[in-house]
């Protein structure tokens, strides 16, 4: 099984560089594992991003597999569970083994707050037909 199938988040992070703004989940505390980022840039996508299918989110994972947009559902519950579905072309990208992942979240309520805050800004980037059912998010 590939490591991108961990179904606990030990570490958050939210942060914005230079480049983009970046949510990143994290199998250990130690950000070490498997892990995903979700990310986002700064500016809105040009015509040349439309282009290439570029004008959306991006999801990447620790074995350098990225998808651009490939998240249909992304759910998060009072119970600190992020609920996410993947589209068929981003499971085959990302080779994880399900569409629907289900990942326990470890962290402070604090961090679960700004994991919302900043799915909801990174999946609501960019192409409208990209961006996923929000719930709790």
């Amino acid at each position: 099984m590939p490591s991108s199938d961990f179904d606990t988040v030990a570490l958050v992070t939210v942060e914005e560089n230079i480049d983009a703004f970046t949510v990143g989940l994290a199998e250990h505390e130690t950000g070490e594992g498997a892990y995903l980022i979700l990310q986002c840039a700064l500016v809105p996508p040009t015509e040349q991003d439309a282009t290439t299918g570029m004008d959306t989110y991006c999801v990447m994972d620790e074995n350098g597999a990225v998808q651009y947009g490939g998240i249909e559902r992304a759910e998060l519950a009072d119970d600190a569970t992020l609920r996410l579905r993947f589209a068929p072309e981003a499971v085959e990208e990302l080779g994880i083994q399900s569409p629907d992942r289900e990942l326990a979240l470890t962290v402070p309520a604090e961090r679960a707050a700004d994991l919302a805050a900043g799915l909801h800004r990174v999946l609501t980037y960019g192409n409208p037909d990209q961006q996923p059912e929000l719930i709790g998010i």
